[in-house]
């Protein structure tokens, strides 16, 4: 079996099966082509590859990302062929940038921030802010991290709302990166929506975020009608893909002071322009997608393949395992 890895520092995995041909590289298209070769059987990748006629022999493909953007159209979803992602790997991370931002609004951190910087004492009376406790959050996208987000703020004594395809708690079969996170039987949420019941649950959240796969159905799903059924003191926090919010309709939104304040972690396009409204603009903080940047990324993405490796040789269904048909032309 031959593996190519779009990964350019090999050293960074450590536990590599003997019984296997890998061949790492780096992770843009070029690279990827010329990598690939007609006896490849697993492409392990974030970028997808321009020469389909080195893939004949492909028989899986592994995203090393959430996102599965990349695979809608593309020439090789009309082929049998096998698919997952490492949704789940940065469940932590992510969970943990969300609260931190969170908490950074709520609790000002900025503004005491500026004060030290002036050397000023404020009205500390003033400056104060009601506890997470006894808050709402709106999570949209319940994987891996939209449950490891739910379980952070139900600590924090918060009810959550969660948005996925059914209306219904279901047992999570994603990755989990570490034991004891998350929830893995859907029980924190004390309700669970469709994406058709969202402006109903809008009104309800003093936070709302977005943890949802790009797709065709959740392309601007936070438009300036969602953001109109917000709460004036909301906030909304992005770490899925920037497409999932419509910009315009939300920098018309805060401007219209529709509800608080945006924290932006992903773009329409990236790196974000440095010319770009929403570096500066005062209803919004951006962050250059760092939710999901984490340093022991590799040891988690070595250990999924792995562990989806034994699977795949025993026939067996794929941690992450994607419905081809899901991506392919209409």
């Amino acid at each position: 079996m031959k593996i190519v890895v779009t990964l350019n520092v090999k050293k960074q995995w450590t536990r590599i099966p003997g019984n296997i041909e890998w061949s790492f590289c780096g992770a843009d298209t070029q690279s990827i082509n010329e990598a690939l070769t007609p006896d490849t059987d697993v492409l392990v990748t974030d970028v997808m590859p321009t020469n389909i006629s080195a893939c004949s022999g492909l028989k899986w493909l592994h995203l090393m990302s959430a996102g599965t953007e990349q695979l809608i159209s593309h020439p090789l979803m009309e082929r049998e062929l096998r698919l997952s992602n490492a949704a789940g790997i940065g469940s932590v991370h992510m969970a943990e940038f969300v609260v931190a931002q969170l908490l950074r609004h709520r609790k000002r951190f900025d503004a005491l921030a500026a004060h030290a910087q002036e050397r000023r004492w404020p009205n500390r009376l003033a400056e104060s802010r009601p506890s997470l406790r006894g808050g709402h959050a709106l999570i949209i996208g319940y994987g891996g991290v939209g449950r490891e987000t739910a379980r952070l703020l139900t600590a924090f004594g918060m009810s959550v709302t969660a948005v996925q395809s059914v209306a219904a708690r279901q047992t999570y079969h994603g990755y989990m990166p570490y034991p004891d996170i998350g929830d893995p039987e859907g029980l924190l949420p004390k309700r669970i929506v469709t994406a058709a019941e969202l402006h109903s649950v809008l009104p309800e959240a003093d936070v709302v975020i977005l943890a949802v796969p790009l797709t065709g159905a959740t392309v601007h799903l936070m438009n300036r009608e969602a953001f109109d059924r917000m709460k004036p003191d909301a906030v909304l926090i992005n770490v899925s893909r920037g497409r999932v919010v419509d910009t315009v309709g939300m920098l018309e939104a805060l401007d219209a002071g529709v509800f608080a304040h945006a924290y932006l972690d992903v773009f329409d396009v990236e790196p974000l322009r440095a010319d770009s409204p929403l570096w500066t603009h005062p209803g919004v903080t951006a962050t250059p997608h760092m939710s999901g940047v984490m340093p022991d990324s590799a040891h988690l993405q070595q250990d999924l393949l792995l562990r989806n490796l034994e699977r795949y040789q025993r026939g067996e269904k794929l941690i992450n395992e994607l419905d081809r048909n899901k991506f392919m032309k209409p």
